[in-house]
């Protein structure tokens, strides 16, 4: 290839890319296809074509780390900067929002890695990775903040699935009025069924015996008493007696009446009990019309939110990966747990055994045990000087206290030879407790990796192709050598 021809190549990448931003208008943020061509204008899968020189691949991939540092700025400053504040308040129109500015983040990622892979590759002198291709077009719903990267294909495809969407949503407005009256036909009918509830509960307590008997007692208990105050006050209070004996008589007539009424169905409890009966069958009548009428549109609907279910699902391949990936990650997370808890006792273990090796070492220097025991001799010293001191002055009993702290410090001499020794074989003793606790840990560790690490390899590879997948990216020589 000549230097006129390579001249030409890279030419054409700058020239391609740089019509596409002249093209942008300079007052409107750029939208996110626009932001798409920008990717493709920039010809990233050109730089894998086999018959590029060495220097104009290197060249191609300096311009491409600048052009992509500058599209990561502008798509970082939009999704931070909106140009629309209306929504500003709410997290979940934010969200939504820069859901579409997200996927080309994700998708300029992916760009950045696989120009990345080619600069390895090229620098350890291995043969060029496979080349690769990803959407033409990003499209998604901005309602739900669903975005995907496709091409023709998945556009058109993703179109059709809109339309049957909308289908589904316009069947939805169309029956909200008559799944609203239904609403309100079950609402009244179950009020209507509490208050017959409640009424019939009346209706079961006054056809009781207890219900008449109770009224019967407290007529019997009204006669005995007013004919009491009758016969009290017929020579004293001639007029309060004949008051208290009228209403023991008008008590004792009331008995059979209140006898006849409990027996007596037509009661004004009872009518409006009928009447309520009425209105609940009626109801019912009505509702049963209803729902026959909106029975139909209710199983379309619910048939055509079946079929979009199941072509949501069979389209989002990246969904797909997605669920196997949330799969292996909820098998793997007690492992992950217990890895996590394994190092972090392997940390605290680590220390403990520094600090009692510390210990160990400060004791076994040369010196250590001589310079305690100096201490000792020279508390001996000092109480024999004091105590002669006291001595010569005549003070024998202070004397005589001092030379026995003295003798006290020479007796103390092999203690504090014993009580080295036993210190210092406690101090290997927990070392050695130590090393074997972290030993166990150890064993147990490799374990617990040998099960995880093949699904955390898993995990790494589901996570690095749900990217690809969710930024659009294909692997064009891999697809045409399956094919």
């Amino acid at each position: 290839m000549s230097l006129t021809q390579r001249k030409l190549i890279v030419g054409c990448f700058v020239l391609e890319f740089g019509e596409r931003r002249k093209a942008r208008p300079m007052i409107e943020q750029p939208s996110p296809q626009e932001y798409l061509d920008d990717m493709h204008a920039i010809g990233i899968p050109r730089l894998f074509q086999p018959q590029l020189t060495t220097r104009d691949r290197a060249a191609g991939i300096r311009r491409v780390r600048q052009e992509l540092g500058r599209l990561r700025t502008e798509l970082t400053l939009q999704r931070d900067n909106p140009a629309d504040e209306q929504d500003a308040d709410s997290a979940a129109a934010q969200k939504r929002g820069a859901a579409p500015l997200n996927l080309l983040l994700l998708l300029h990622e992916q760009l950045v890695d696989e120009v990345n892979d080619l600069e390895r590759s090229l620098s350890n002198g291995k043969p060029l990775p496979y080349s690769f291709d990803f959407g033409r077009f990003i499209f998604g719903d901005a309602r739900t903040g669903e975005w995907f990267i496709g091409g023709h294909a998945q556009y058109d495809e993703w179109q059709n699935i809109q339309q049957f969407k909308r289908r589904l949503d316009a069947l939805r407005e169309q029956s909200q009025p008559a799944r609203e009256q239904l609403t309100d036909f079950v609402g009244e009918l179950e009020a209507l069924n509490l208050t017959y509830e409640k009424r019939q509960e009346k209706i079961d307590n006054r056809m009781k015996r207890s219900f008449v008997l109770r009224r019967i007692g407290m007529l019997v208990v009204l006669i005995a008493a007013s004919g009491t105050v009758g016969l009290h006050y017929f020579n004293s209070f001639r007029n309060l007696s004949l008051v208290a004996f009228g209403l023991a008589v008008a008590c004792a007539v009331l008995i059979p009446i209140v006898i006849a009424n409990w027996k007596d169905p037509r009661t004004r409890t009872a009518r409006k009990q009928r009447k309520l009966e009425q209105q609940i069958r009626e109801l019912k009548q009505q509702g049963a019309v209803y729902r026959q009428s909106y029975q139909p549109t209710e199983l379309q609907i619910k048939a055509l939110e079946v079929h979009y279910s199941r072509m949501m699902d069979t389209w989002e391949s990246a969904r797909l990966v997605k669920n196997r990936l949330d799969t292996f990650i909820e098998e793997g997370q007690p492992l992950r747990e217990r890895v996590d808890a394994i190092r972090a006792e392997l940390d605290d273990l680590r220390q403990q055994r520094e600090k009692l090796q510390a210990k160990l070492d400060r004791r076994q220097k040369r010196g250590a045990f001589t310079r305690r025991m100096i201490v000792h001799v020279m508390l001996v010293l000092a109480s024999g000087a004091l105590g002669f001191y006291f001595q010569y002055t005549g003070e024998t009993d202070y004397g005589s206290v001092v030379y026995g702290l003295g003798a006290f410090f020479i007796l103390l001499a092999p203690l504090a030879y014993i009580d080295w020794k036993n210190y210092d074989g406690k101090l290997e003793s927990k070392l050695r407790q130590v090393e074997t606790r972290m030993r166990q840990l150890q064993t147990e560790g490799k374990q617990v990796m040998k099960r995880y690490h093949p699904i955390e390899l898993q995990i790494k590879t589901l996570i690095a192709q749900y990217k690809r997948t969710r930024a659009g990216i294909t692997n064009t020589d891999a697809a045409q050598a399956g094919a």
